[in-house]
């Protein structure tokens, strides 16, 4: 429990990663194959890359990454209510405590709705209101555009740039917000707090280390990302082999995306908690460097911290204090002190 740098972090999260590796990979398999029955229901019943009908090229290439975006916020809502249950195994694992799958999950379950609630504030923020506010600066782009006459078919630069900039606009805005709000989870797992409140207080936290947040983001989603080029280019080749060469007639496109479901699956279950146990670490790294929590906990631990209510307050003090039930154990007394600041 020390301030530690970004290496170290990352250092610190394989070394968590690999000791429980089970405990680990059994909380990320949840909501990877919850998106794998999603998809799979998708492609025998729902078939939403044909919702609209028949579609030129164009369309197509649209359309799917319209389905793709819808995707990528059910992934991320999903993330974030199994987020707790990781808080949970990582705190108990840096304290000493018994770190189970099952106590991890059912910590998350009992404060269920307050975790839906931050994960809706999340992915509104995070998402939606981007997304609103970059399509209407391309809608409006469009229009100003066309009113001068250089919308064009043949006009690439105008065109690219009413989109292109509005994009590049959404990507900033989306990672600022996303590091900006990184700890409410664990400030609502660990503290007490919820909804407004704990986003308030990550905003708070992550001053002065939101960069480190985004490289570390930066740095496990360049590893996944060089796994998942590995495995497609495997598919690939399997695809290659079977249907190509051998002219295996069952393995028709739909085994073929079936498999890649499935792999993709493994990949986000062997990987969905590198980001989870590092955002935990730069939480309590935070803590130490602004609040002196290395401190707090040696003092809490040594039996020297003085209860709430035997300190006397000036007339114009209210405590703040946080349910015992909400709050981790061992952790009451602090979050009740920073719940005021949310």
């Amino acid at each position: 429990m020390r301030p530690m740098n970004l290496g170290e972090i990352l250092d610190r999260t394989f070394e968590l990663y690999r000791k429980r590796f089970l405990l680990f990979v059994g909380i990320a398999a949840l909501p990877a194959i919850a998106m794998l029955g999603l998809q799979s229901a998708d492609r025998a019943w729902v078939h939403t890359d044909r919702l609209l009908g028949p579609l030129n090229r164009g369309e197509i290439i649209i359309w799917s990454q319209v389905v793709w975006f819808g995707y990528a916020h059910i992934s991320t809502f999903l993330a974030i209510l199994f987020l707790p249950a990781f808080v949970r195994a990582i705190s108990n694992i840096l304290f000493g405590e018994k770190a189970t799958t099952l106590g991890s999950l059912r910590f998350a379950g009992e404060r269920w709705p307050r975790y839906l609630w931050i994960a809706f504030l999340k992915l509104l923020a995070q998402f939606l209101l981007p997304e609103a506010l970059m399509a209407g600066v391309v809608i409006g782009s469009a229009l100003v555009l066309d009113k001068l006459g250089l919308l064009e078919p043949r006009d690439f630069m105008p065109i690219g740039a009413a989109v292109l900039i509005p994009l590049a606009g959404f990507v900033f805005l989306n990672l600022w917000v996303a590091s900006a709000t990184s700890f409410s989870i664990p400030t609502a797992a660990l503290e007490g707090l919820s909804g407004i409140k704990a986003m308030h207080r990550s905003w708070l936290l992550t001053r002065g280390s939101r960069w480190r947040i985004l490289l570390t983001w930066a740095a496990i989603t360049a590893g996944v990302w060089a796994m998942a080029g590995v495995d497609v280019l495997l598919l690939q080749f399997i695809w290659y082999i079977l249907h190509t060469e051998w002219h295996l007639r069952w393995f028709n496109e739909f085994v073929f995306l079936q498999l890649a479901y499935i792999s993709y699956t493994g990949i986000a279950a062997l990987t969905g908690s590198l980001y989870p146990i590092s955002i935990t670490l730069l939480y309590f790294d935070q803590r130490v460097r602004k609040e002196g929590y290395d401190l707090e906990k040696m003092m809490e631990d040594a039996g020297l911290t003085v209860a709430a209510a035997d300190v006397p307050m000036r007339d114009e003090e209210e405590p703040a204090t946080v349910p015992q039930s909400d709050a981790e154990p061992g952790l009451n007394r602090i979050g009740a002190q920073n719940s005021t600041l949310g």
